[in-house]
């Protein structure tokens, strides 16, 4: 529509609208006029708000209704604010894919690293994990930007780098899912210095009938964390073979050469 120097110039491109847009079908419109040909993968082959599979095999089930809508809690699942372990665990702690890497990969790309919001410098150079909190919430908590932090329930605790942003409301907490693990002590009450936050998600899943876990929207606390005083506790963790633009290294992993 233009060329380069005239974008340049411009800094814009306005795209004109399509000619016969009227005439264009409204969005599922050819579906729903021959749904017969083309029919979903449900039983009916239609859209189905009430689900006739799960009413044939698990209609009784409390968590995965026939019928979608809110629970608040199960007796498997209480992670919300209004439930009882919200006294002792009073954040929600929000868990999005990664803005910076797939899951896990691309941990390792020291460019992405230089980025102020992929990683937050720790007093002893390790680069920790982002961890999201209001202002309100970290001046209740004595938590300034680029402290570490613990946010931690019964299951556990993991580090992060403490960014105080309006940009998470009060009484939630944020940090990325799919950072490496680097347990400083392992198993159910354990302490993660990299950010692992699935080792501290509910171990439950969202119905007795499913697999899903229940990765996002969890009950968590935050605390500031003193890393130099951890590193003398567990000074053989903290020694692992590390390099700040790219990460925990491979030979950490190792054992016995094995």
């Amino acid at each position: 529509m233009m060329t380069y120097e005239e974008f340049a110039e411009k800094k814009m491109c306005l795209a004109p609208t399509a000619e016969g847009w009227e005439d264009d079908p409204v969005a599922l419109t050819a579906w729903y006029e021959n749904w017969e040909d083309q029919p979903m993968q449900t039983p009916t082959g239609k859209i189905e708000i009430y689900s006739t599979g799960l009413a044939e095999w698990f209609p009784d089930d409390p968590t995965r209704p026939v019928v979608p809508h809110w629970i608040e809690e199960s007796d498997e699942l209480k992670e919300r604010l209004s439930c009882e372990r919200a006294k002792d665990f009073p954040f929600l702690m929000v868990t999005n894919h990664p803005r910076w890497r797939v899951h896990s990969e691309h941990d390792d790309v020291t460019w992405l690293r230089e980025i102020e919001t992929c990683k937050v410098k720790g007093p002893d150079g390790y680069m920790y994990e982002p961890v999201w909190l209001n202002p309100i919430d970290a001046g209740k908590l004595g938590i300034a930007n680029g402290d570490v932090v613990a946010v931690y329930n019964e299951r556990g605790a993991v580090l992060g780098g403490c960014i105080v942003t309006e940009r998470i409301m009060p009484g939630s907490v944020y940090q990325d899912h799919g950072a490496r693990v680097d347990s400083i002590v392992r198993g159910t009450g354990g302490l993660d210095r990299g950010g692992a936050n699935n080792l501290i998600c509910p171990l439950a899943t969202a119905s007795k009938n499913t697999l899903s876990e229940a990765t996002n929207g969890f009950l968590v606390n935050v605390k500031k964390v003193d890393v130099l005083a951890l590193a003398e506790q567990y000074p053989e963790e903290f020694e692992r073979e590390y390099k700040p633009e790219a990460g925990l290294q491979v030979s950490a992993w190792i054992v016995d050469g094995e």
